[in-house]
């Protein structure tokens, strides 16, 4: 690879943790919005997730790959990621109940991680690969 290219990479991934960030704060303000005005916290927590993967398709799919058009392929791909991610999250949470004992906060928080480095690579090469414009010109139009 380049220097352009890993510098390429490098804004990608910036953009990356910006999305993500942005729609964590999606999640956390409307799960407590709802919990604040009496909603249970299972459909609390339902909603703001509904909430936050808009939020992430988008920001992900505009602001972090530059990805132009939306179509049902690409939002099938991701639609599969998030479910694959969700059954990675399950199968851990799972797994430290059974194997670790680990307190939740630290579960939570591997989680996290996990699933922001599985999601980075299924969204960087599959769900928005070669609908990108990161690596094209502004003379490709």
């Amino acid at each position: 690879m380049t220097a352009a290219e890993w510098h390429q990479r490098a804004i990608v991934f910036v953009r990356y943790v910006i999305a993500g960030g942005v729609t964590s704060l999606v999640y956390i303000l409307v799960y407590n919005a709802f919990v604040y005005v009496g909603l249970v916290r299972f459909l609390s927590s339902n909603l703001a997730y509904g909430a936050a993967l808009l939020v992430q398709y988008s920001a992900h799919g505009k602001f972090t790959f530059g990805h132009r058009l939306h179509n049902s392929g690409t939002l099938w791909r991701y639609l599969i990621a998030v479910g694959v991610g969700f059954l990675i999250a399950a199968a851990i949470s799972q797994a430290n109940r059974k194997l670790y004992n680990l307190p939740d906060v630290l579960v939570s928080v591997i989680v996290m991680i996990i699933i922001a480095g599985t999601n980075f690579l299924f969204f960087n090469f599959w769900v928005f690969a070669g609908e990108t414009n990161a690596n094209k010109s502004d003379t490709d139009d």
